[in-house]
C-alpha cells in the first residue's frame, strides 16, 4: 500500500523523490485541498475511504492505516 500511495502522490504532481516512510503529508507542504483530493484518489483506487486528520500522519502510517481498512472485517 505504500508504493500504491507513492503513486497517488506522484500523479498529483506531489514531489515524492525526497519521500521516506517517516515522511509525513506536512513535510510534503499537502494542504487541506491536497489532502482531500488524495483521499478521493485513494477511494476511487482502491475503494477505501481515507479519512481522519492525516497531515501529521507519516506516509508509512498511513499505508498501514489504509491495509488495515481495506481488510475484510471479520464476523
Amino acid at each position: 500500500m505504500y508504493e500504491k500511495l507513492l503513486a497517488l502522490l506522484d500523479e498529483m504532481g506531489i514531489d515524492i523523490a525526497q519521500a521516506t516512510p517517516q515522511t509525513t503529508f506536512r513535510d510534503l507542504e499537502m494542504d487541506s485541498l491536497s489532502l482531500t483530493e488524495l483521499a478521493v484518489n485513494i477511494s476511487d483506487d482502491t475503494g477505501v475511504f481515507a479519512d481522519g486528520e492525516v497531515r501529521d500522519m507519516t506516509l508509512a502510517q498511513a499505508a498501514q492505516r489504509l491495509m488495515q481498512a481495506a481488510e475484510p472485517q471479520q464476523a
